[in-house]
Protein backbone atom coordinates (compact mmCIF):
# COMPACT_ATOMS: atom_id res chain seq x y z
CA UNK A 1 0.00 0.00 0.00
CA UNK A 2 0.99 3.41 -1.03
CA UNK A 3 1.95 6.03 1.73
CA UNK A 4 -0.27 8.77 2.11
CA UNK A 5 0.77 11.99 -0.21
CA UNK A 6 1.53 15.14 2.17
CA UNK A 7 -1.69 16.73 0.92
CA UNK A 8 -4.16 13.78 2.56
CA UNK A 9 -2.37 14.86 5.94
CA UNK A 10 -2.75 18.57 5.18
CA UNK A 11 -6.32 18.78 4.28
CA UNK A 12 -7.84 18.11 7.68
CA UNK A 13 -6.04 20.57 9.11
CA UNK A 14 -6.56 23.25 6.08
CA UNK A 15 -10.27 22.50 6.73
CA UNK A 16 -10.67 23.09 10.22
CA UNK A 17 -8.56 26.50 9.95
CA UNK A 18 -11.48 28.38 7.77
CA UNK A 19 -14.01 26.46 10.70
CA UNK A 20 -12.58 27.65 13.26
CA UNK A 21 -12.59 30.74 12.34
CA UNK A 22 -16.04 30.43 11.02
CA UNK A 23 -16.69 29.61 14.68
CA UNK A 24 -14.97 32.96 16.06
CA UNK A 25 -16.78 35.25 13.73
CA UNK A 26 -20.11 34.57 15.71
CA UNK A 27 -22.52 36.79 16.73
CA UNK A 28 -20.88 36.71 20.46
CA UNK A 29 -17.87 38.54 18.73
CA UNK A 30 -20.47 40.62 16.50
CA UNK A 31 -21.54 42.05 19.40
CA UNK A 32 -18.82 41.98 22.68
CA UNK A 33 -16.22 42.94 20.07
CA UNK A 34 -18.66 45.57 18.37
CA UNK A 35 -19.40 47.16 21.99
CA UNK A 36 -15.55 46.87 23.23
CA UNK A 37 -14.54 48.49 20.10
CA UNK A 38 -17.17 51.25 20.07
CA UNK A 39 -16.73 51.99 23.61
CA UNK A 40 -13.71 53.98 22.73
CA UNK A 41 -15.37 57.01 21.66
CA UNK A 42 -16.27 57.49 25.18
CA UNK A 43 -13.06 56.84 26.50
CA UNK A 44 -10.62 58.47 24.65
CA UNK A 45 -11.84 62.40 23.87
CA UNK A 46 -9.84 65.79 24.95
CA UNK A 47 -8.72 67.24 27.69
CA UNK A 48 -11.20 68.90 29.57
CA UNK A 49 -10.34 68.10 33.31
CA UNK A 50 -9.40 71.49 35.29
CA UNK A 51 -6.21 70.03 37.49
CA UNK A 52 -4.43 68.66 34.12
CA UNK A 53 -2.68 71.90 33.35
CA UNK A 54 -1.25 72.00 37.21
CA UNK A 55 0.00 68.44 36.86
CA UNK A 56 1.59 69.36 33.88
CA UNK A 57 3.15 72.23 35.18
CA UNK A 58 3.94 70.45 38.09
CA UNK A 59 5.62 67.10 36.13
CA UNK A 60 7.85 70.06 33.87
CA UNK A 61 8.72 71.21 37.27
CA UNK A 62 10.12 67.76 38.41
CA UNK A 63 11.68 66.95 35.53
CA UNK A 64 13.22 70.69 35.48
CA UNK A 65 14.70 70.27 39.26
CA UNK A 66 15.19 67.06 39.92
CA UNK A 67 13.23 66.31 42.98
CA UNK A 68 9.47 66.61 44.50
CA UNK A 69 7.92 70.22 45.25
CA UNK A 70 7.92 70.32 48.89
CA UNK A 71 5.57 73.45 49.21
CA UNK A 72 3.10 74.79 47.37
CA UNK A 73 4.53 76.41 43.73
CA UNK A 74 1.69 78.50 42.04
CA UNK A 75 -0.88 80.59 44.62
CA UNK A 76 0.65 83.72 46.77
CA UNK A 77 -1.90 83.24 49.51
CA UNK A 78 -0.43 79.71 50.87
CA UNK A 79 3.29 79.44 49.74
CA UNK A 80 4.38 77.71 52.87
CA UNK A 81 2.27 74.81 52.59
CA UNK A 82 3.48 72.07 52.90
CA UNK A 83 2.81 69.71 49.74
CA UNK A 84 2.28 65.87 49.77
CA UNK A 85 2.14 65.60 45.93
CA UNK A 86 0.58 61.74 46.06
CA UNK A 87 0.52 62.04 42.04
CA UNK A 88 3.61 62.35 41.53
CA UNK A 89 4.62 59.86 39.35
CA UNK A 90 1.55 60.47 37.07
CA UNK A 91 2.69 63.68 36.71
CA UNK A 92 6.05 63.20 35.52
CA UNK A 93 4.47 60.69 33.24
CA UNK A 94 2.25 63.19 31.87
CA UNK A 95 4.89 65.75 31.12
CA UNK A 96 7.33 63.26 29.43
CA UNK A 97 4.20 61.58 27.60
CA UNK A 98 3.14 65.14 26.62
CA UNK A 99 7.01 66.96 25.67
CA UNK A 100 8.09 63.95 23.07
CA UNK A 101 4.58 62.94 21.63
CA UNK A 102 1.99 65.80 22.39
CA UNK A 103 -1.42 66.26 24.06
CA UNK A 104 -3.21 63.73 21.61
CA UNK A 105 -0.63 60.76 22.68
CA UNK A 106 -1.34 61.61 26.45
CA UNK A 107 -5.43 61.61 25.69
CA UNK A 108 -5.46 58.50 23.91
CA UNK A 109 -3.27 56.92 26.85
CA UNK A 110 -5.61 57.54 29.43
CA UNK A 111 -8.26 56.25 27.30
CA UNK A 112 -7.04 53.28 26.65
CA UNK A 113 -5.81 53.05 29.96
CA UNK A 114 -9.51 53.13 30.70
CA UNK A 115 -10.49 50.60 28.14
CA UNK A 116 -7.83 48.55 29.86
CA UNK A 117 -10.53 48.52 32.92
CA UNK A 118 -13.24 47.65 30.64
CA UNK A 119 -11.43 44.77 29.42
CA UNK A 120 -10.76 43.07 33.08
CA UNK A 121 -14.43 43.66 33.68
CA UNK A 122 -14.82 41.36 30.46
CA UNK A 123 -12.11 38.99 32.00
CA UNK A 124 -14.61 39.04 35.13
CA UNK A 125 -18.21 37.93 33.48
CA UNK A 126 -17.18 36.03 29.94
CA UNK A 127 -18.90 32.72 31.25
CA UNK A 128 -21.62 34.63 30.67
CA UNK A 129 -24.74 35.00 28.08
CA UNK A 130 -23.18 37.09 25.15
CA UNK A 131 -25.75 39.54 24.96
CA UNK A 132 -25.91 40.29 28.65
CA UNK A 133 -22.16 40.88 28.28
CA UNK A 134 -22.08 43.47 25.25
CA UNK A 135 -24.90 45.72 26.73
CA UNK A 136 -24.15 45.32 30.24
CA UNK A 137 -20.54 46.75 29.24
CA UNK A 138 -22.21 49.68 26.71
CA UNK A 139 -24.32 50.78 29.61
CA UNK A 140 -21.35 50.58 31.79
CA UNK A 141 -20.10 52.81 29.57
CA UNK A 142 -22.74 55.48 28.86
CA UNK A 143 -23.05 55.24 32.56
CA UNK A 144 -19.51 56.41 33.41
CA UNK A 145 -19.22 58.86 30.41
CA UNK A 146 -19.06 62.33 32.59
CA UNK A 147 -15.76 61.04 34.50
CA UNK A 148 -13.69 59.38 31.43
CA UNK A 149 -11.34 61.37 29.92
CA UNK A 150 -7.41 62.23 30.47
CA UNK A 151 -7.29 62.41 33.89
CA UNK A 152 -4.83 60.85 37.03
CA UNK A 153 -8.47 59.04 38.32
CA UNK A 154 -8.16 57.09 35.44
CA UNK A 155 -5.73 55.00 37.28
CA UNK A 156 -7.37 54.53 40.26
CA UNK A 157 -10.45 53.06 37.62
CA UNK A 158 -8.40 50.95 35.68
CA UNK A 159 -6.42 49.83 39.09
CA UNK A 160 -9.75 48.77 40.70
CA UNK A 161 -10.49 47.27 37.88
CA UNK A 162 -7.46 44.56 38.29
CA UNK A 163 -7.94 43.87 41.85
CA UNK A 164 -11.62 43.24 41.69
CA UNK A 165 -10.27 40.75 38.72
CA UNK A 166 -8.07 38.88 41.24
CA UNK A 167 -10.53 38.90 44.14
CA UNK A 168 -13.17 37.50 41.88
CA UNK A 169 -10.35 34.66 40.91
CA UNK A 170 -9.34 34.16 44.66
CA UNK A 171 -12.86 34.20 46.09
CA UNK A 172 -14.15 31.70 43.41
CA UNK A 173 -11.21 29.11 43.87
CA UNK A 174 -9.50 29.74 40.43
CA UNK A 175 -6.80 31.91 41.11
CA UNK A 176 -4.37 33.05 43.63
CA UNK A 177 -2.98 36.43 41.44
CA UNK A 178 -3.85 38.37 44.59
CA UNK A 179 -1.24 37.24 46.78
CA UNK A 180 0.70 39.93 43.99
CA UNK A 181 -2.18 42.79 45.05
CA UNK A 182 1.05 44.23 47.59
CA UNK A 183 3.17 45.16 44.46
CA UNK A 184 0.55 46.98 42.40
CA UNK A 185 -0.56 49.06 45.92
CA UNK A 186 3.39 50.11 46.29
CA UNK A 187 3.27 51.05 42.88
CA UNK A 188 -0.85 52.36 43.20
CA UNK A 189 0.22 54.74 46.17
CA UNK A 190 2.99 56.31 44.01
CA UNK A 191 0.18 57.49 40.81
CA UNK A 192 -3.00 58.56 42.27
CA UNK A 193 -4.19 59.33 45.65
CA UNK A 194 -7.33 56.97 44.87
CA UNK A 195 -5.13 54.29 46.51
CA UNK A 196 -7.45 53.92 49.54
CA UNK A 197 -10.11 52.50 47.40
CA UNK A 198 -7.69 49.72 47.16
CA UNK A 199 -8.63 48.67 51.06
CA UNK A 200 -11.96 49.23 50.65
CA UNK A 201 -12.21 46.38 47.93
CA UNK A 202 -9.95 44.37 50.26
CA UNK A 203 -12.22 44.96 53.25
CA UNK A 204 -14.98 44.16 50.83
CA UNK A 205 -13.93 40.92 50.34
CA UNK A 206 -12.43 40.17 54.10
CA UNK A 207 -15.89 41.25 55.71
CA UNK A 208 -17.88 38.96 53.58
CA UNK A 209 -15.45 36.21 54.06
CA UNK A 210 -15.76 37.07 57.78
CA UNK A 211 -19.37 37.08 58.10
CA UNK A 212 -19.57 33.64 56.34
CA UNK A 213 -17.00 31.88 58.05
CA UNK A 214 -19.04 32.88 61.49
CA UNK A 215 -22.18 31.71 59.66
CA UNK A 216 -20.98 28.73 58.51
CA UNK A 217 -17.61 27.17 60.46
CA UNK A 218 -18.00 24.08 58.74
CA UNK A 219 -16.29 25.50 55.64
CA UNK A 220 -12.21 25.68 55.95
CA UNK A 221 -12.50 27.57 52.72
CA UNK A 222 -14.03 30.80 54.35
CA UNK A 223 -11.26 30.58 57.19
CA UNK A 224 -8.28 30.22 54.70
CA UNK A 225 -9.56 33.08 52.97
CA UNK A 226 -9.49 35.27 55.74
CA UNK A 227 -6.42 34.64 57.04
CA UNK A 228 -4.81 35.36 53.94
CA UNK A 229 -6.29 37.84 52.66
CA UNK A 230 -5.67 39.79 55.90
CA UNK A 231 -2.23 39.07 55.54
CA UNK A 232 -2.38 40.95 52.35
CA UNK A 233 -3.84 43.96 53.81
CA UNK A 234 -1.26 43.90 56.19
CA UNK A 235 1.46 43.78 53.63
CA UNK A 236 -0.35 45.92 51.27
CA UNK A 237 -0.62 48.67 54.27
CA UNK A 238 3.34 48.51 54.93
CA UNK A 239 3.60 48.58 50.84
CA UNK A 240 1.76 51.66 50.64
CA UNK A 241 4.84 53.53 52.35
CA UNK A 242 6.94 52.65 49.50
CA UNK A 243 6.93 56.45 48.44
CA UNK A 244 8.86 59.53 48.74
CA UNK A 245 6.50 60.89 51.18
CA UNK A 246 6.97 57.79 53.21
CA UNK A 247 4.58 57.72 56.52
CA UNK A 248 3.07 61.18 55.50
CA UNK A 249 0.96 59.85 52.50
CA UNK A 250 -1.07 57.76 55.08
CA UNK A 251 -3.44 60.29 56.60
CA UNK A 252 -3.74 62.47 53.26
CA UNK A 253 -6.62 60.63 51.45
CA UNK A 254 -8.86 60.77 54.86
CA UNK A 255 -7.78 64.46 55.07
CA UNK A 256 -9.79 65.06 51.64
CA UNK A 257 -12.71 62.73 52.41
CA UNK A 258 -13.05 64.78 55.84
CA UNK A 259 -13.17 68.55 54.27
CA UNK A 260 -16.29 69.80 54.43
CA UNK A 261 -14.76 72.79 52.46
CA UNK A 262 -13.76 70.87 49.36
CA UNK A 263 -17.32 68.98 49.47
CA UNK A 264 -19.30 71.98 49.11
CA UNK A 265 -17.13 73.73 46.96
CA UNK A 266 -16.05 71.09 44.44
CA UNK A 267 -18.06 70.25 41.96
CA UNK A 268 -16.81 66.64 41.51
CA UNK A 269 -16.83 65.93 44.84
CA UNK A 270 -20.64 66.85 45.35
CA UNK A 271 -23.46 63.96 45.40
CA UNK A 272 -24.93 63.58 41.79
CA UNK A 273 -27.67 65.51 41.01
CA UNK A 274 -29.94 63.35 38.97
CA UNK A 275 -31.68 66.56 37.50
CA UNK A 276 -28.83 66.78 35.31
CA UNK A 277 -29.23 64.87 32.42
CA UNK A 278 -25.74 62.98 31.83
CA UNK A 279 -26.23 61.47 35.54
CA UNK A 280 -29.82 59.49 34.23
CA UNK A 281 -27.60 56.77 32.67
CA UNK A 282 -25.84 56.34 35.66
CA UNK A 283 -29.45 56.19 37.70
CA UNK A 284 -30.74 53.73 35.32
CA UNK A 285 -27.65 51.33 35.77
CA UNK A 286 -28.46 51.95 39.46
CA UNK A 287 -32.29 50.62 39.12
CA UNK A 288 -30.83 48.00 36.44
CA UNK A 289 -28.61 46.20 39.46
CA UNK A 290 -31.50 46.56 42.06
CA UNK A 291 -33.65 44.58 39.61
CA UNK A 292 -30.72 41.76 39.05
CA UNK A 293 -31.09 41.23 42.81
CA UNK A 294 -35.09 41.21 42.87
CA UNK A 295 -34.22 38.28 39.98
CA UNK A 296 -31.76 36.48 41.48
CA UNK A 297 -30.29 36.58 45.47
CA UNK A 298 -27.05 37.86 45.32
CA UNK A 299 -23.73 36.62 46.78
CA UNK A 300 -22.73 37.91 50.17
CA UNK A 301 -19.67 39.90 48.70
CA UNK A 302 -21.54 41.24 45.54
CA UNK A 303 -24.32 42.05 47.47
CA UNK A 304 -21.47 44.33 50.05
CA UNK A 305 -19.52 45.25 47.13
CA UNK A 306 -22.16 47.06 44.98
CA UNK A 307 -23.46 48.02 48.27
CA UNK A 308 -20.19 49.85 49.04
CA UNK A 309 -19.70 51.71 45.40
CA UNK A 310 -23.36 52.64 45.33
CA UNK A 311 -22.16 54.60 48.53
CA UNK A 312 -19.20 55.98 47.49
CA UNK A 313 -21.26 57.10 43.97
CA UNK A 314 -23.91 59.07 45.95
CA UNK A 315 -21.09 60.70 48.00
CA UNK A 316 -19.48 61.98 44.80
CA UNK A 317 -19.67 61.99 41.62
CA UNK A 318 -16.03 61.03 40.88
CA UNK A 319 -16.99 57.71 42.48
CA UNK A 320 -19.29 56.81 39.66
CA UNK A 321 -16.31 55.39 38.15
CA UNK A 322 -15.82 52.95 40.89
CA UNK A 323 -19.41 51.80 40.62
CA UNK A 324 -18.69 50.91 37.05
CA UNK A 325 -15.96 49.18 37.99
CA UNK A 326 -17.43 47.29 40.85
CA UNK A 327 -20.90 46.71 39.66
CA UNK A 328 -20.71 46.20 36.66
CA UNK A 329 -19.57 42.76 36.93
CA UNK A 330 -22.08 41.69 39.40
CA UNK A 331 -24.72 43.09 37.22
CA UNK A 332 -23.87 40.94 34.14
CA UNK A 333 -23.18 37.91 36.32
CA UNK A 334 -26.41 38.24 38.27
CA UNK A 335 -28.47 38.51 35.23
CA UNK A 336 -26.92 36.11 33.26
CA UNK A 337 -26.98 33.52 35.67
CA UNK A 338 -30.96 34.48 36.16
CA UNK A 339 -31.12 33.89 32.33
CA UNK A 340 -29.41 30.82 32.42
CA UNK A 341 -31.86 29.44 35.66
CA UNK A 342 -34.75 30.53 33.54
CA UNK A 343 -33.99 29.03 30.07
CA UNK A 344 -32.97 25.82 32.05
CA UNK A 345 -36.65 25.30 33.54
CA UNK A 346 -37.99 25.62 30.83
CA UNK A 347 -35.39 23.41 29.06
CA UNK A 348 -35.06 26.18 26.54
CA UNK A 349 -32.07 25.63 24.12
CA UNK A 350 -30.06 27.66 21.78
CA UNK A 351 -27.31 27.54 19.60
CA UNK A 352 -26.64 29.27 16.90
CA UNK A 353 -24.42 26.91 14.59
CA UNK A 354 -21.40 28.67 12.66
CA UNK A 355 -21.88 30.07 9.36
CA UNK A 356 -19.40 31.11 6.59
CA UNK A 357 -21.79 33.92 5.28
CA UNK A 358 -22.47 35.18 8.61
CA UNK A 359 -18.31 34.87 9.68
CA UNK A 360 -18.03 37.34 6.65
CA UNK A 361 -20.74 40.12 7.29
CA UNK A 362 -19.45 40.37 11.25
CA UNK A 363 -15.73 40.44 9.69
CA UNK A 364 -17.03 43.08 7.07
CA UNK A 365 -19.29 45.07 10.71
CA UNK A 366 -16.24 44.76 12.37
CA UNK A 367 -13.81 46.20 10.07
CA UNK A 368 -16.55 49.08 9.33
CA UNK A 369 -17.02 49.57 13.02
CA UNK A 370 -12.97 49.65 13.67
CA UNK A 371 -13.00 52.06 11.24
CA UNK A 372 -15.61 54.69 12.34
CA UNK A 373 -14.33 54.33 15.96
CA UNK A 374 -10.78 55.93 14.24
CA UNK A 375 -12.31 58.41 12.54
CA UNK A 376 -14.68 59.43 15.86
CA UNK A 377 -11.80 58.85 17.76
CA UNK A 378 -9.09 61.04 15.78
CA UNK A 379 -11.61 63.69 15.69
CA UNK A 380 -12.24 63.48 18.84
CA UNK A 381 -8.89 64.31 19.97
CA UNK A 382 -8.11 66.86 17.12
CA UNK A 383 -5.67 69.30 17.55
CA UNK A 384 -8.66 71.55 16.38
CA UNK A 385 -11.08 70.55 18.94
CA UNK A 386 -8.66 70.64 21.25
CA UNK A 387 -7.99 73.91 20.50
CA UNK A 388 -11.87 74.91 20.08
CA UNK A 389 -12.63 73.33 23.82
CA UNK A 390 -9.49 75.02 25.66
CA UNK A 391 -10.67 78.64 24.05
CA UNK A 392 -14.51 77.87 25.81
CA UNK A 393 -13.38 76.55 28.47
CA UNK A 394 -10.19 78.20 29.63
CA UNK A 395 -9.15 81.97 29.50
CA UNK A 396 -7.09 81.47 26.68
CA UNK A 397 -7.62 84.69 25.49
CA UNK A 398 -7.45 86.72 28.94
CA UNK A 399 -4.10 85.09 29.67
CA UNK A 400 -2.95 86.33 25.96
CA UNK A 401 -4.21 89.82 27.08
CA UNK A 402 -2.22 89.46 30.72
CA UNK A 403 1.30 88.21 28.90
CA UNK A 404 1.15 91.14 26.37
CA UNK A 405 0.45 93.63 29.13
CA UNK A 406 2.83 92.33 32.26
CA UNK A 407 2.73 95.54 34.20
CA UNK A 408 -0.95 95.11 34.78
CA UNK A 409 -1.71 93.90 38.07
CA UNK A 410 0.67 92.14 41.06
CA UNK A 411 -2.01 89.90 42.93
CA UNK A 412 -4.67 88.14 41.26
CA UNK A 413 -8.04 86.81 42.42
CA UNK A 414 -9.19 84.05 39.80
CA UNK A 415 -11.98 81.45 39.49
CA UNK A 416 -11.03 78.24 41.00
CA UNK A 417 -11.25 76.28 37.84
CA UNK A 418 -8.84 78.31 36.28
CA UNK A 419 -6.18 77.99 38.52
CA UNK A 420 -4.07 75.54 36.86
CA UNK A 421 -4.08 76.75 33.34
CA UNK A 422 -3.53 80.32 34.64
CA UNK A 423 -0.66 78.55 36.83
CA UNK A 424 0.92 76.30 33.75
CA UNK A 425 0.80 79.39 31.08
CA UNK A 426 2.70 81.81 33.84
CA UNK A 427 4.64 80.19 36.63
CA UNK A 428 7.18 81.48 38.03
CA UNK A 429 5.96 85.30 36.99
CA UNK A 430 5.85 86.55 40.25
CA UNK A 431 2.78 88.88 39.49
CA UNK A 432 0.76 86.06 37.92
CA UNK A 433 1.01 83.68 40.78
CA UNK A 434 -3.07 82.60 41.27
CA UNK A 435 -5.32 82.88 44.09
CA UNK A 436 -6.22 79.36 44.21
CA UNK A 437 -5.97 76.20 42.06
CA UNK A 438 -7.34 72.62 42.24
CA UNK A 439 -5.07 71.11 44.80
CA UNK A 440 -7.46 71.48 47.38
CA UNK A 441 -5.77 69.70 49.90
CA UNK A 442 -3.06 71.99 49.52
CA UNK A 443 -4.47 75.28 49.64
CA UNK A 444 -6.61 73.86 53.14
CA UNK A 445 -10.12 74.85 54.05
CA UNK A 446 -9.56 78.28 54.94
CA UNK A 447 -8.91 79.80 52.03
CA UNK A 448 -11.29 77.61 50.33
CA UNK A 449 -13.94 79.20 52.78
CA UNK A 450 -12.37 82.37 52.23
CA UNK A 451 -12.38 82.32 48.05
CA UNK A 452 -16.13 81.04 48.52
CA UNK A 453 -17.07 84.44 50.22
CA UNK A 454 -15.77 86.22 47.58
CA UNK A 455 -17.71 83.87 44.98
CA UNK A 456 -20.82 83.77 46.16
CA UNK A 457 -20.62 87.78 47.52
CA UNK A 458 -20.86 87.58 51.28
CA UNK A 459 -20.90 90.97 54.11
CA UNK A 460 -16.99 90.32 53.57
CA UNK A 461 -15.85 89.50 50.51
CA UNK A 462 -14.37 92.39 49.88
CA UNK A 463 -12.06 92.46 52.87
CA UNK A 464 -10.97 88.91 51.77
CA UNK A 465 -9.65 90.99 48.67
CA UNK A 466 -8.12 93.61 50.90
CA UNK A 467 -6.44 91.14 53.22
CA UNK A 468 -4.74 89.29 50.45
CA UNK A 469 -4.25 92.94 48.46
CA UNK A 470 -5.51 91.43 45.75
CA UNK A 471 -5.56 94.36 42.59
CA UNK A 472 -6.79 92.48 39.64
CA UNK A 473 -9.34 89.45 38.90
CA UNK A 474 -9.54 87.21 36.35
CA UNK A 475 -13.39 85.71 36.31
CA UNK A 476 -16.37 84.35 34.33
CA UNK A 477 -18.28 86.66 32.34
CA UNK A 478 -21.57 86.72 33.50
CA UNK A 479 -20.64 85.23 36.44
CA UNK A 480 -22.49 87.16 39.95
CA UNK A 481 -19.13 88.69 40.87
CA UNK A 482 -18.30 89.83 37.49
CA UNK A 483 -21.59 91.82 37.67
CA UNK A 484 -20.95 93.58 40.75
CA UNK A 485 -17.55 94.46 40.29
CA UNK A 486 -19.04 96.56 37.31
CA UNK A 487 -21.16 98.48 39.95
CA UNK A 488 -17.91 98.97 42.26
CA UNK A 489 -15.86 102.37 41.51
CA UNK A 490 -12.81 101.34 42.85
CA UNK A 491 -12.94 98.47 40.24
CA UNK A 492 -12.19 99.16 36.23
CA UNK A 493 -13.02 96.59 33.34
CA UNK A 494 -10.03 96.63 31.22
CA UNK A 495 -11.12 93.01 29.08
CA UNK A 496 -13.95 91.26 28.33
CA UNK A 497 -14.63 88.56 25.82
CA UNK A 498 -17.02 85.83 26.01
CA UNK A 499 -15.70 83.30 28.30
CA UNK A 500 -13.35 85.93 30.90
CA UNK A 501 -13.37 89.49 31.96
CA UNK A 502 -10.49 91.15 33.91
CA UNK A 503 -10.78 93.83 36.35
CA UNK A 504 -7.79 95.86 37.77
CA UNK A 505 -8.50 97.96 41.40
CA UNK A 506 -8.04 101.59 40.91
CA UNK A 507 -5.48 103.29 42.77
CA UNK A 508 -6.70 104.90 45.73
CA UNK A 509 -6.39 108.70 45.33
CA UNK A 510 -5.33 110.99 48.10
Amino acid sequence: MQDASPATYQTPSAAADPLRLTERLSARTLLIGGVLTIVLVLLIGVEQDPDFWWHLRVGRWMAEHGRLPSQDLFTFTVPTHVWTDHEYLTEMLMWLTYSTLGLTALCIAFGLLTWAGFWLIYLQVRRQPFVFIGVGLAIAAVAGSPIWGPRAQMITFALSCLELYWLQGYLSGRSRAINFFPLVMAVWANLHGGWVVGFVWLGVALASEVMSWVANRDNPAHRMHVRRLAIIAVVSAVAVAATPHFLSLYPYPFQTQGSEAQQRLIVEWASPNFHDLFLRPFEAMVFLVIAAFALRRPTLYQFLLTSIALFLALQSVRNVALFVAAATPVMINTYGEWWRDFAAARKWTYHLPPRRLFAVITAIVLIFIALVTVVRVANNVSPAHQQSTDAASYPVAAADWLAAHPGVGTRMYNQYGWGGYLAYRFYPDANRRVFIFGEAALMGDPLLNEYQDVQTLRQNWKQVLDKYGVDYIVYNKGAALSNVLATQTDWTLVYQDSVAVIYVRRAATP
